[in-house]
């Protein structure tokens, strides 16, 4: 095969795109594999909470989320893609957070996790600054019926009260949104 001098050229090309490539979900598209998405900021809690999410992003209708969380203990709302394979769930609870008392709380849940699912185990943690509160979160892989999820777990302190998140999607996926959903815990606002 004959080379020409272009093909060294063009890579370096590409190479320039990928690494120019918007990464900022508040700054215009950003890939999450070969998908283009737009995020915008969205009211989460009526008048109360708002997070930027994925603008095809839809609310589940009630019906689907008792087929997809069949336990009782689940979500309260629940966000997800037309193919509902990326889901953002938000859980109020009645327990009591004080600031600072985040990262505690996730490691706690973390030990639940680590018992419910012990060839998994938490892959990561760190906490964010969400709005005025910090939010912090873990991620780890849950077996499903013939593959794994990916899932992200964060607390954060709404109107002093628990609030948990997950946001989750196919262990595939999880490069294309592990990045994606720190910057949606991160843009968490509550009035």
């Amino acid at each position: 095969m004959k080379k020409y001098g272009d093909e060294g050229f063009i890579r370096m090309l590409q190479e320039g795109q990928e690494r120019a490539r918007n990464t900022d979900i508040q700054k215009g598209s950003v890939l999450a594999g070969e998908q283009e998405l737009l995020f915008q900021e969205r009211e989460i809690f009526k008048n109360q909470m708002w997070m930027w999410l994925p603008q095809n992003f839809t609310l589940l209708g009630k019906e689907f989320v008792k087929m997809k969380y069949p336990s009782e203990n689940r979500p309260d709302l629940i966000y997800s893609n037309p193919e509902t394979t990326v889901n953002v769930c938000f859980l109020q609870k009645q327990e009591k957070l004080a600031a600072g008392q985040e990262a505690q709380v996730r490691d706690y849940l973390g030990h639940i996790v680590h018992n419910l699912y012990p060839g998994c185990g938490i892959l990561d943690k760190d906490c964010v600054k969400a709005g005025e509160n910090e939010a912090a979160w873990m991620d780890f892989l849950a077996p499903a019926m013939d593959s794994y999820v990916y899932n992200m777990m964060y607390i954060t302190s709404f109107k002093g009260r628990l609030l948990m998140g997950t946001c989750n999607c196919p262990e595939s996926d999880r490069e294309d949104w592990k990045d994606l959903f720190v910057q949606m815990i991160a843009t968490i606002r509550t009035a």
